[in-house]
């Protein structure tokens, strides 16, 4: 297992990197998970509480998978998870227990599923599985926690000496998370979501309730590094990235009034979500798309106030009807009115759009709202930002 001192000096460095994990959450995705996909040759990882997402106080961190095939996982096939159902149905699900995908399900019933055909044939990579429990469903107050890592169909099987690697690290992973769960719950959740919005195709800000840039996505950052028509103004006082600022000064000053009508909820100045504010670019004819949401006090967004999505008008993205309907089962109508939700500035002009009543509109955006599994603008806006890509 651990042949030579190289290896294990090693194995001491990363377990070392395991425990900064318990007081700095976002060293997880940063450089723990990183480090241990290399220490077990497997170039995909998941460290995630299953039963509990972000918005509900859990967790997920991510390496080398995308955020659009990880929404799927955790929304349309959820249920057809036949590994998990295998570990929960054989009460495999506890504390410090490792497991192959094999061990669970043989390969025969596997590609017979709807798990292997549907969900796996999107992402090949995540054929093998090599799992474990941080805590398992004994664990008493400690939220259920999986560490999955996974190999594609043409590398090396996972075998004992991987499950035996694994172990050697599990009961460093629990101490560390226990440690961060317990006094960083708030911080943890936070940091998870912060991730998933850096995995997305556009740009993202989060605003403070003072209206300063308190975050910025790695799209967004580059964005406004660039200094073409967006760009952040810093201020003394301001305790975040700085204050969002537009050359042109009409728009400079519709994009301080949608930031103040957000944070403060104006009844009757703020816009229906998806009205955005056109920022004109200086180096072409192209243009910035914002949209602004203000954001509840209680969500997995911590205690930022808005939150603003930025859609790059020369790096057009396009959300596929199709993709909807067969990942979330929305009917055409219900996609249709999804996708033009995102592009029009409001229910009325998507009805006009479509060539439909307002009533309708509303009641497929419900329906959409619910297979989605999403019950805020921020959230069906952010699901649809990661399936989004670039048009062609």
């Amino acid at each position: 297992m651990i042949s030579s001192s190289a290896e294990l000096s090693r194995l001491s460095d990363l377990i070392g990197l395991i425990y900064e994990g318990a007081t700095d959450p976002g060293r997880w995705e940063r450089d723990i998970l990183p480090a241990m996909v290399d220490y077990l040759q497997a170039p995909k990882c998941i460290l995630y509480t299953p039963a509990h997402p972000p918005r509900d106080g859990g967790f997920d961190f991510l390496h080398g998978i995308s955020q659009e095939i990880y929404d799927l996982r955790r929304t349309v096939y959820r249920d057809e998870d036949v590994w998990t159902k295998a570990a929960l149905e054989r009460g495999l699900f506890l504390e410090g227990n490792v497991a192959t995908g094999t061990d669970l399900v043989p390969h025969e019933q596997l590609v017979e599923s709807k798990w292997y055909k549907g969900f796996l044939a999107l992402e090949p990579g995540l054929k093998q599985l090599l799992t474990s429990a941080v805590f398992g469903l004994d664990s008493g107050p400690s939220m259920p926690t999986a560490m999955s890592f996974f190999r594609g169909p043409e590398a090396p099987a996972f075998k004992q000496d991987d499950c035996d690697r694994l172990r050697l690290i599990l009961p460093h992973v629990s101490r560390s998370l226990g440690v961060l769960q317990r006094i960083r719950t708030a911080e943890l959740t936070l940091v998870s979501t912060l991730s998933a919005l850096d995995r997305l195709p556009s740009g993202v800000l989060l605003i403070d309730q003072a209206g300063s840039v308190a975050f910025a996505n790695r799209v967004a950052k580059d964005m406004l590094a660039a200094g073409d028509g967006l760009r952040l103004r810093n201020l003394t006082h301001s305790a975040g990235l700085g204050v969002l600022v537009a050359e042109n000064r009409t728009t400079d000053k519709a994009i301080r009034e949608a930031i103040s009508g957000t944070i403060n909820r104006d009844p009757y100045g703020t816009p229906h979500f998806s009205r955005c504010i056109t920022v004109p670019r200086k180096s072409s004819g192209a243009h910035y798309a914002l949209q602004f949401s203000a954001l509840g006090s209680h969500t997995e967004f911590g205690s930022f106030a808005a939150i603003i999505f930025i859609a790059d008008g020369e790096k057009e993205v396009e959300i596929d009807p199709k993709q909807l309907q067969s990942a979330f089962g929305l009917t055409a109508a219900e996609a249709r009115v999804a996708v033009a939700l995102v592009n029009f500035n409001s229910v009325e002009e998507v009805a006009k759009a479509l060539n439909l009543g307002k009533t309708t509109v509303r009641t497929h955006i419900r329906h959409a709202y619910a297979k989605l599994g999403v019950d805020s603008r921020a959230r069906f806006v952010k699901l649809l930002m990661g399936l989004a890509r670039p048009r062609t």
